[in-house]
Parts: structure tokens; C-alpha cells; sequence
């Protein structure tokens, strides 16, 4: 165990100074993937179909599905409805809307650190490349220990922003078809509401009449 800590900090002292960031943008980019996917794990567990919902919601039921992304809609939807057909309707878009968005939020996050990582490595690639002329500069060719030093500090940032960046891009990938599925399901809730309130209110009017 040792040796391999040892090894990694001897990597990244080889690397040079662009290491830092590249390490920090890695730290912040896993703890929003894992934070991300315990949250949606813990969702999934509580969910209930499309169809359930909406008969809970017919018989005033919202216990059951409390603690989902469906849950949180319908929890905020029967707290808030009101008599007005036309009201809820506008009510229940923006509810489903707002846990679209709550869903959504730091993937786009995900996405651009796995982005800049890449671009922090070929700026760490410049910077040792510099290093490597600068050497050529002063001792010529015949340093091969400068050299080495450059060339590897530029070839390391490079490595690493890309071991950063590619399965970053592929989890940030695997959370949005997730929250896609999730949004589209919250989406056939809101056109089956919205179907079963205007029969509601063609009942009602019907009556009227």
C-alpha cells in the first residue's frame, strides 16, 4: 500500500505543478458523480408506475410514493391543487418542470470539468514543453536528465487530463439517459393528469348543463 502511494506521488511530482488542478477538478467531478447516483438509486427504490400514481392521486393516496422524483410531483401537487381545472393544469406543468430541472442539476456541471480536464493537460503538455526548450537553451542536447523532465511533465498532464476526462464524459453520459427516463416518466404522469382533469371538468360541465 505504500508503494503504490509512493508511487502515485512520485507521478504526480513528475507531472509538475498542473497536476493540482487536474486533481482537484478529478476529486470534484467523482464526488457530484457519486452524490448523483446515490440520489438517483435511492429514488428508484421508491418509485411506482405511471398508472399507480394516478389512481393514488384519484383517491387522494400520497404516502407511498413519497421520496421518489414522482413522489415529490404528486406530494406538491395534492398539497397545492386547488378547484380550478385550468389552475392545477398550469400547477402541475410547473411542478413537473421544477423536478426536471432538480434532477438535471449538476450534470451539466459533470460535463464541462470533464471537459476542462483534458484542456488543463494540454496546458500542462505546453508548460513542459517550454520546460523542455528552455533546457535545450541553456545545457543543448547533451542534458538528457533535463530533457527527460520536460518531455515527461508534458506527457504525464496529457495522460492524466485524459484519465480524468473520459470517464467523466462516460458516467455524465449514463446520468443523463438515467434523468431521461426519469423526466419522461414524470412526463407521462403529467399528460395522464391532464387527460384525467379534463374528463373531471367535461363531467362537470356536462352536469351543469
Amino acid at each position: 500500500m505504500n508503494g503504490l502511494m509512493l508511487s502515485i506521488l512520485e507521478y504526480c511530482r513528475s507531472g509538475g505543478p498542473m497536476m493540482v488542478p487536474i486533481a482537484v477538478v478529478s476529486l470534484v467531478m467523482w464526488s457530484l458523480i457519486l452524490m448523483k447516483f446515490q440520489e438517483l438509486r435511492a429514488s428508484s427504490r421508491r418509485d411506482l408506475g405511471v398508472l399507480e400514481t394516478v389512481s393514488m392521486v384519484r383517491r387522494g393516496e400520497r404516502s407511498e410514493v413519497a421520496g421518489s422524483p414522482l413522489g415529490h410531483v404528486v406530494f406538491h401537487f395534492m398539497e397545492q391543487r386547488t378547484s380550478d381545472v385550468r389552475v392545477n393544469q398550469d400547477l402541475l406543468v410547473s411542478l413537473v418542470q421544477r423536478e426536471a430541472g432538480r434532477l438535471s442539476r449538476n450534470v451539466n456541471g459533470i460535463f464541462v470539468l470533464a471537459s476542462i480536464a483534458p484542456l488543463l493537460g494540454l496546458l500542462g503538455t505546453v508548460g513542459g514543453m517550454i520546460s523542455t526548450f528552455d533546457a535545450i537553451a541553456v545545457y543543448g542536447t547533451g542534458n538528457a536528465r533535463a530533457l527527460a523532465q520536460g518531455i515527461s511533465a508534458a506527457l504525464i498532464t496529457t495522460q492524466s487530463g485524459l484519465f480524468v476526462s473520459i470517464p467523466g464524459l462516460f458516467m455524465a453520459s449514463l446520468l443523463s439517459r438515467r434523468i431521461g427516463r426519469i423526466v419522461q416518466q414524470l412526463e407521462e404522469f403529467r399528460a395522464a393528469m391532464m387527460k384525467e382533469m379534463n374528463l373531471d371538468a367535461d363531467v362537470v360541465t356536462g352536469e351543469c348543463r
